[in-house]
């Protein structure tokens, strides 16, 4: 799973969240993305990216994933499932 969110209203900056070890290999060879965070005791990677329109972050968090985006109100961010063989590689 791949999260989106906006840092700050009216700001260029949004974060991209996944317990994915592909997607976040994916955003460490992109020149925008910047890694913030990590787990040390899980696997979770946080990053931020400069991307100027919302619709144009929608767009990178759908290449990303390779899926569709889908919206939460209550937490007011995007999300995204990653490929579904990820899932069954992590439980078995």
């Amino acid at each position: 799973m791949i999260y989106m969110w906006k840092e700050e209203r009216g700001q260029p900056y949004y974060r991209f969240q996944t317990e994915s070890r592909k997607a976040a290999d994916k955003m460490k060879r992109r020149q925008n993305f910047k890694l913030v965070g990590w787990g040390v005791n899980c696997q979770v990677w946080v990053f931020v990216a400069k991307i100027n329109r919302g619709d144009t972050a929608k767009k990178v968090l759908k290449t990303l994933s390779g899926n569709v985006v889908k919206f939460d109100k209550n937490e007011d961010l995007f999300y995204s499932p990653t490929d579904l063989s990820d899932a069954v590689k992590e439980a078995a």
